[in-house]
């Protein structure tokens, strides 16, 4: 994935004290991208692109178009929440195991089917008879997501080298936020010509083509030649994160009917809860006996690995918490219609598309850990702006907490990425990008479940404030995080 050498060197004065023996030197793919061939990572980041409009975009088409399938379907917005939720909760699960798959079988291999399911699972969607088979295949779409994205960032950084690492995370994050920019500006409209449907066919055809591009293009990645993948390690991890969500949902949605002295007595929450302990506590025991583990348990005592890990996630809770609340501020506090909602919060993926080159670009000059510290900085103050908002009188502070937290989240993810794949040996950067999309995905669906309920169903323009006041403190523990980060030895 990258030069070996190079690659240890920086990680040594970056991320701690000084490694154990390596694990064996992975062995060549067929093809391995040089470093230095521009026309190559030019086509690259053109399939990448391709290959993640089809996620991103239909997320936000999906998402804002809920109320309108929901009918078409004969089921409730809350049931067909399970569109998205489910598709999030599939791709935090499988996202580890996927990355692994890559270091053992090759990226472009991995990558490649992750898209060949994306483009039946899409299609499939756009046939669902009831909400039951449209959620079921979200989630399978959901499985083929979790293929394509380490993967996808592990293949960019390989391409891109060790030194530009986190300009490679930039281009990538602006490929993945540009989509969902494009979905909240043409999605609405297009439902409205041509039915929500065929937007699932047109996408399906746009995976199509990056299929056939990555298939004719791509190159291979180091891979590690003879070993195993760690099956049990794999399961229970999963297990783990799928339960904890699990019961997360599970006891948002109790707080919200019955209060939070129902969580306390809810048996199926108590149940999921104590499960997701039990397969963590299983699976750092599989882990430590594992001859290949799937994960090695000492990075988590490098805090490059798990600093930008948590940061991540903590941030990504806020994020996104208060991207799910700010269309209900608009409608229930400033009166706007769905169509204004719409173009409004396209101001915040816009932000985070155009800041995420600068983001890697930063990171690359500078070391990781300022842009790192700085975009947890701009998330806190984004929700403050959020909440100096909420009294309904001054608009240009949901504008700033728009832009603020699309910047915060583009500065840092470049940095994030770039870091945790820096703390880990080459030959576990597929893992380990996996394990950033999970921490990821495990903050987005934390924060979107909790900050609703926060908010509740009928708010005040007190409850609004006191909300994204609650996100400004979550986010204020990411940057706690970011700041117990190591910024690079400039002499290195």
């Amino acid at each position: 994935m990258s030069d070996h050498t190079t690659a240890r060197a920086a990680v040594a004065t970056g991320a701690g004290p000084t490694r154990p023996a390596p694990s064996p030197a992975p062995q060549q793919g067929p093809a391995a991208a040089p470093v230095d061939d521009r026309r190559y990572r030019s086509r690259l980041l053109l399939v990448v692109m391709l290959s993640v409009m089809g996620f991103g975009s239909l997320m936000t088409i999906v998402t804002v178009s809920l109320s309108v399938i929901a009918e078409d379907l004969g089921t409730s917005r809350a049931t067909l929440g399970w569109v998205v939720t489910g598709l999030m909760l599939a791709m935090a699960v499988a996202t580890p195991l996927a990355g692994k798959l890559g270091d053992l079988k090759g990226h472009r291999v991995v990558f490649l089917w992750g898209l060949l399911g994306g483009i039946v699972t899409t299609a499939l969607c756009g046939v669902a008879w009831d909400a039951a088979s449209l959620i079921t295949f979200r989630v399978l779409f959901g499985l083929s997501g979790a293929l394509v994205m380490p993967n996808a960032m592990s293949l960019m950084m390989h391409a891109f080298g060790p030194e530009r690492r986190a300009s490679a995370m930039g281009w990538f994050q602006f490929a993945m936020t540009g989509a969902p920019t494009i979905g909240l500006v043409i999605g609405g409209p297009m439902i409205d010509v041509v039915g929500w449907r065929a937007i699932f066919y047109a996408f399906a055809v746009v995976s199509l083509g990056a299929f056939v591009a990555g298939w004719a293009l791509l190159r291979d990645s180091p891979r590690r030649a003879g070993a195993t993948l760690d099956y049990l390690g794999a399961v229970t991890l999963g297990t783990s994160v799928l339960l904890l969500l699990l019961a997360a949902t599970r006891a948002a949605e109790t707080v919200r009917t019955e209060g939070v002295g129902g969580v306390v007595a809810d048996p199926a929450t108590l149940a999921l809860a104590a499960g997701a302990l039990v397969a963590a506590i299983a699976f750092v025991r599989v882990e430590r006996r594992a001859t290949e583990p799937m994960l090695k348990l000492g990075y988590f005592r490098r805090r490059n690995f798990t600093a930008p890990l948590v940061s991540s996630a903590l941030t990504q809770f806020a994020y996104m918490g208060g991207f799910v609340v700010t269309p209900l501020l608009l409608d229930d506090v400033y009166g706007w219609a769905v169509g204004g909602i719409s173009l409004l919060l396209a101001l915040r993926p816009g932000a985070f598309s155009v800041a995420s080159p600068l983001g890697g670009r930063l990171a690359g000059q500078f070391g990781e850990r300022l842009p790192l510290v700085g975009g947890a900085v701009l998330m806190v103050f984004s929700m403050l702006a959020f909440a100096a908002s909420s009294a309904g009188s001054a608009l240009v502070f949901v504008v700033a907490g728009l832009l603020l937290s699309g910047v915060a989240s583009g500065i840092a993810g470049p940095a994030s990425s770039s870091m945790v794949a820096g703390a880990v040996d080459p030959e576990d950067m597929g893992v380990a990008n996996g394990m950033s999309q999970q921490l990821m995905f495990v903050g987005i669906v934390s924060g979107i479940q909790i900050m609703l309920v926060a908010v509740g169903d009928d708010a005040t323009t007190g409850r609004y404030a006191s909300t994204f006041v609650f996100g400004a403190v979550v986010a204020a523990g990411g940057l706690a995080a970011a700041m117990l980060s190591r910024g690079r030895d400039r002499a290195s």
